[in-house]
């Protein structure tokens, strides 16, 4: 199946999540759509996840940074977050950066280019206010199908 024609699940989400409170949506977002590639956005928490859980399992994965890793990753306070970012730079489907310097504005580009790419959102979405129900909202306001987790 070529890239264009493959399903596409983009993922936005809270970066307080652990991974333990997301695997078994993970798992059941991998058994509805088998062979689809997954679109994360590089951040802390739930992207981190769910780009852990695509190279894991060897799911296509594409990578959409706001700007470079090493400026997404500055303020982080893990180690571990910080390599698995890295890893996933290394080891996607593909890779895709909204701009090349910092800008707060790029956190919403990367959403909605991730949104337009994609088939499904998948949400791990409570209802607080923030970068996740701005995903939401543009997802909605364009048509796109949104599938939510947590708090639904």
């Amino acid at each position: 199946m070529s890239e264009n024609s493959q399903f596409k699940v983009a993922f936005t989400g809270h970066r307080h999540l652990k991974f333990v409170d997301v695997e078994q949506s993970l798992i059941k977002l991998l058994a509805d759509f088998p062979g689809a590639m997954w679109i994360t956005g590089g951040a802390y928490g739930l992207d981190s996840h769910a780009a852990r859980f695509a190279l894991d399992h060897s799911i296509p994965l594409w990578l959409v940074l706001p700007f470079p890793a090493k400026i997404l990753c500055a303020k982080w306070p893990s180690g571990d977050a910080r390599d698995l970012l890295f890893r996933s730079v290394k080891d996607c489907t593909k890779l895709s950066m909204v701009s090349p310097v910092f800008s707060m504005a790029s956190y919403q580009r990367r959403n909605e280019f991730m949104v337009d790419a994609a088939d499904v959102l998948a949400a791990f979405f409570d209802g607080s206010k923030g970068g996740t129900a701005n995903c939401v909202r543009y997802a909605n306001k364009v048509g796109k199908k949104v599938a939510r987790f947590l708090g639904s």
